[in-house]
């Protein structure tokens, strides 16, 4: 017998919010744990809430400056420091601020992304235009062991000596504080011997502090024949040798330990450093196995080309390097650390990337801001299954599409075009926080998406969420301390800490809501209009504040009717009691409200909660169902 009052819906079970955003389709064709319209909120175990909020770390501004990297060094110990990017300069946070770090002042290309890469108890920095550099915490020195710059002239020191006649050349090496060894400088002008002598070397090149440099080898060329090592000098402030008895040619010359290119992107794998280079940007280059500071002639390969497919991105994925580029993603897999064995796979896909600090990693999956035909269209994810390459398994991965943001494509097409290479990524707890620039008119970033990849969702109808967090403009994020910052994309010259204990932002309001889907009822109704008669509403009872419960039917484009719920605990709140007025006691952590409709009828009905766009106020609901008359087709 057909049931036609006081019907239930769902008629088993209940609704779960956690299936984040889709506003790409109607609103009564989307999955019932899914929201038509939603910001800043969260989504676990079933429920969805209102976003944490944020403050700012640093009382003190940088200056009025738009951060152009924040990072966090680890050192062997586990120690770390945050530094941050900004005005040119390179600071380092010490707890109370962000100090620049000597020798780092106006180094760097202001307005232009750094990067970084960490490897050997080193930070190493480029942002293109500049030499890259390198910080161990202590020193900021040069990247690269750069050859020396001859100055040398010499002296016969006497006609006794053991140097035979002849005529000799000497080069000169730079050593680092690692004790790795650059190539060898031009060759010195010919001193002629006649007879026995010693030959004093005078003007020794001195390198300069930046260098990095702690020692120098000295290498000799006797009547043209190869450069040999005759002596180390383990300091960087002699400037003679004499060059006499006893001395015996050792090691040939170094001719091909290069310097890195000026690279933006960096990344360290398998004991190498990989980086683009701005001067030849179809090549990825890395360095020798087991040290970062040389990189050999060859050390490159070539993907994409030199005009139109030019590297933008670099991630980690598996065992191999994924190479992003502005039209293609290639795979440089690598089955061992011999570049022979190194193999390049063009993955069969239609997309490109602008973004190089905009990919992340996330579920045995590298995903990145995606554009066609040179406009960004989503995000999507590159993926394999199996340990040999191969150009049928390395797929994009697809979510209705071949785009993840496909739920959300609205969206994507009012990020702003122009500073789609402003897009900057980070995975925290299982949690991807996506910075972009939202909105006509918008210059900086100022929204992040909430890509949750988690396994907290507990109806599994959906991989993962989507959820817009507006309020916040972050231009980059790191994790420091075990907690998420970002540095401001704005000029106010602030870091802000992420995910705080309190709901609000630096004492601004969240504006956090969630609209539900279009409910039309059970299978087989859903052209009957309907008597909504009340609403049933698993929350946390959060504080002394209420939340707001929104109905609509129809699509009705009007402000609906509304009712507040008070989701006062019952006791005072922690720290709050006033003796002789206030309840003591544990209070409810939950309670489950019964809301009438009032007089509501139509064929689909749609909710939203939301804390009033009030700081400190929010809200969790955790599950909904709700009961309605049948009064038939008219």
């Amino acid at each position: 017998m057909a049931t036609y009052y006081d019907v239930i819906y769902p008629p088993s079970g209940t609704i779960l919010l956690d299936g984040g955003l889709n506003n790409k389709f109607e609103k009564a064709i989307i999955s019932d744990n899914e929201s038509s319209d939603v910001l800043n909120c969260i989504f676990s175990n079933g429920a969805a809430e209102t976003r944490k909020g944020s403050s700012k770390l640093n009382s003190n501004t940088v200056g009025t400056f738009v951060f152009d990297g924040l990072y966090t060094r680890r050192d062997d110990e586990g120690a770390e420091t945050m530094v941050a990017f900004a005005g040119g300069s390179m600071r380092a946070w010490n707890g109370t601020t962000f100090s620049t770090i000597s020798s780092a002042q106006s180094v760097f290309t202001a307005g232009q992304r750094v990067g970084t890469a960490q490897y050997q108890n080193n930070m190493f920095i480029g942002n293109g235009g500049i030499i890259p550099m390198k910080w161990n915490g202590s020193d900021f020195t040069r990247h690269g062991v750069y050859p020396a710059t001859m100055s040398a002239s010499f002296v016969s020191v006497n006609t006794t000596g053991t140097m035979a006649s002849g005529s000799y050349n000497y080069k000169f090496s730079y050593v680092n504080s690692y004790s790795v060894e650059g190539d060898v400088g031009s060759a010195s002008t010919t001193y002629i011997a006649s007879g026995s002598a010693t030959i004093r070397i005078t003007d020794i090149p001195v390198a300069p502090q930046s260098f990095g440099v702690n020692s120098r080898r000295v290498y000799r060329s006797d009547a043209g024949a190869s450069y040999k090592l005759i002596t180390t000098i383990s300091d960087n402030t002699t400037t003679t040798f004499d060059d006499g008895v006893g001395i015996t040619p050792g090691a040939t010359a170094p001719t091909d330990s290069g310097v890195p290119p000026r690279f933006k992107i960096c990344l360290y794998h398998q004991n190498r450093l990989f980086c683009d280079d701005i001067d030849n940007p179809n090549y990825v280059w890395y360095s020798n196995l087991g040290e970062p500071f040389t990189f050999a002639s060859t050390n490159f390969f070539k993907v994409g080309d030199a005009s139109s497919d030019l590297v933008k991105g670099l991630e980690i994925y598996d065992n191999s390097i994924v190479v992003l580029c502005e039209t293609s993603q290639w795979i440089n897999y690598m089955p061992s650390t011999s570049a022979s064995d190194w193999e390049q796979v063009k993955v069969r896909s239609s997309y490109g990337t602008k973004s190089p600090f905009g990919s992340f990693n996330y579920d045995n999956k590298v995903c990145f801001p995606a554009t066609q035909n040179s406009k960004f269209v989503g995000f999507a994810a590159i993926s394999g299954n199996t340990i040999e390459p191969s150009a049928t398994l390395l797929t994009v991965s697809s979510a209705g599409s071949d785009l993840l943001s496909d739920r959300i494509e609205p969206d994507i097409f009012d990020v702003q075009e122009s500073y789609i290479g402003k897009i900057s990524s980070m995975v925290y707890k299982n949690k991807a926080y996506i910075a972009v620039t939202y909105g006509s008119g918008a210059t900086t970033n100022n929204r992040i998406y909430l890509f949750d990849f988690s396994i907290s969702n507990l109806s599994k109808k959906q991989k993962f969420s989507w959820c817009p967090w507006s309020g916040l403009n972050p231009a980059q994020f790191t994790i420091y301390d075990g907690k998420i910052y970002y540095a401001s994309s704005t000029t106010d010259g602030f870091v802000y800490q992420l995910e705080t204990t309190t709901y609000n932002d630096n004492s601004s309001a969240i504006n956090s809501y969630i609209y539900t889907k279009e409910f039309s009822g059970r299978a087989g109704q859903e052209n009957l209009i309907k008597d909504f008669r009340k609403i049933r509403i698993l929350c946390d009872l959060a504080g002394a504040f209420y939340m707001k419960i929104t109905w609509k039917v129809d699509s009705d484009k009007g402000v609906g009717q509304t009712k507040n719920v008070s989701l006062d605990p019952g006791s005072s709140l922690w720290n709050t009691l006033t003796w002789g007025s206030g309840t003591w006691g544990g209070g409810q952590n939950q309670y489950e409200f019964e809301v009438s409709l009032g007089q509501t009828f139509g064929k689909r009905i749609q909710f939203k909660f939301d804390n009033q766009n009030t700081a400190d106020q929010r809200f969790k609901v955790h599950r909904i169902s709700f009961t309605y008359n049948i009064r038939g087709t008219t």
